[in-house]
C-alpha cells in the first residue's frame, strides 16, 4: 500500500521548472481510508456518505472551497 502521506497529497511532485503540489484522486480509494481521512478532516455526516461523496467533500476540504 502506498504511503498515507502520498495518498493524502502531503506530497510534493517536482517539474522541470517548479515544485508544484499535486491534489490527490480519490474516486480510486476504498471506503475505510476514504472515511478514515474525512474524519481527520473534520467533515461531518461521513458516515452517511458515498464513495463519490467522500472524495468530493475531501477534495473541497483541500482546496479550502466550502
Amino acid at each position: 500500500m502506498a504511503s498515507f502521506r502520498k495518498l493524502s497529497g502531503e506530497i510534493e511532485r517536482e517539474t522541470s521548472t517548479h515544485h508544484k503540489h499535486l491534489s490527490p484522486t480519490y474516486d480510486k480509494w476504498r471506503r475505510d481510508d476514504l472515511y478514515h481521512l474525512a474524519q481527520q478532516k473534520g467533515i461531518e455526516n461521513r458516515a452517511n456518505m458515498t464513495n463519490e461523496e467522500l472524495a468530493r467533500a475531501l477534495s473541497r476540504a483541500q482546496s479550502g472551497s466550502p
